[in-house]
């Protein structure tokens, strides 16, 4: 702790001293005595800057600063101790190191708060809770209208009640739709929570009532994907596809499904097909960039091409393919 509070003391002055160093370090005459080699001593801060770099690109942030954080200890360490030379010429590469090592963490750490901001988005359920509240109150409104013509006759008996066998079906349908509507936005829901088996129950019900409903079948095949039924999710994917073979939301998945069961060659098509019927889109480039990147981790060529169309058609980068890439991070 002592150790802490020393160097962020003397990384304040040295940050004040900077300015004025930088300005003046022309004039400033170098103290009496040996010469240090600078080079030399920030080899052990380089080292754990190395460290640090390789554990942010394996995806640990946490761990990373820590390393800068060390490394930033070792750099003050230093500026303690040959305190006289600090805002000379000889020392700009320790200087230099500082800047660049809290501009990083800086980085780091705003890149991590926006990951938790995301996530904190997802995970919060008042959203997800107020939308089933309006859903609520919009189902009793819908029962209210549905009820409202409904007349008997009068007390005496001399009224009649109207029955339209046509119409009675017609309203059975549209509170059935209703229904079914209600319960996919609760699947959809949890899906985004990633309450995958939670999801799956009403999806059985849905099914039960219309086999047939499109969307039912490809949330339904989403889930299987999610809780690692690829093979069980094939089996429905493949029938949408036969109904319309260039549905890209299917296909996107149907690729992902053939590259969880090891089915490389028709996870290519699949991707190749979601393109050609939305080429202005970048979900299938980067779905393929990682495809190749599965199927040749020795000759990322082709994916990086597929990677690079994809951040030009508008893709969010993704840090996991740089690294395995090699592509320079800014």
């Amino acid at each position: 702790m002592r150790m802490m509070k020393c160097a962020a003391v003397c990384a304040a002055l040295v940050a004040g001293m900077c300015c004025a160093a930088d300005e003046g370090a022309a004039q400033a005459k170098p103290p009496k005595g040996k010469k240090p080699n600078v080079l030399e001593l920030v080899r052990p801060f380089d080292v754990l800057v190395g460290r640090a770099e390789a554990l942010y690109m394996d995806g640990d942030a946490k761990e990373a600063l820590e390393a800068y954080r060390e490394a930033l200890e070792n750099l003050t360490e230093l500026e303690m101790k040959y305190y006289e030379w600090v805002t000379l010429p000889e020392f700009a590469p320790v200087r230099s190191r500082r800047v660049h090592c809290e501009k990083t963490m800086d980085r780091i750490m705003l890149e991590e708060a926006q990951v938790n901001a995301r996530t904190m988005t997802v995970t919060d359920t008042r959203e997800l809770e107020k939308k089933r509240e309006e859903r609520k109150r919009a189902a009793a409104e819908a029962d209210a209208e549905v009820l409202a013509p409904v007349k008997l006759g009068s007390k005496g008996g001399t009224g009649e009640a109207v029955a339209n066998d046509d119409a009675d079906a017609d309203k059975l349908l549209d509170e059935e739709t209703f229904g079914i509507d209600d319960e996919l936005e609760t699947v959809k829901d949890l899906i985004q929570l990633e309450r995958f088996d939670e999801a799956a129950r009403p999806l059985v019900k849905v099914l039960r009532i219309a086999p047939e409903n499109r969307e039912a079948r490809f949330l339904m095949a989403l889930v299987r994907v999610r809780q690692g039924r690829s093979s069980d999710a094939l089996v429905s994917l493949e029938d949408l596809l036969a109904d319309d073979a260039m549905d890209e939301p299917t296909l996107l998945l149907a690729a992902g499904a053939y590259m969880a069961t090891g089915a490389y060659s028709k996870a290519v098509d699949a991707l190749d097909r979601a393109m050609k019927a939305n080429p202005k889109r970048p979900d299938a480039l980067i779905n393929m960039t990682w495809l190749l990147l599965e199927m040749r981790p020795n000759d990322t060529a082709a994916a990086e091409r597929y990677y690079r169309l994809a951040v030009e058609k508008g893709a969010t980068r993704v840090r996991e393919i740089e690294r395995k890439l090699g592509i320079r991070q800014d």
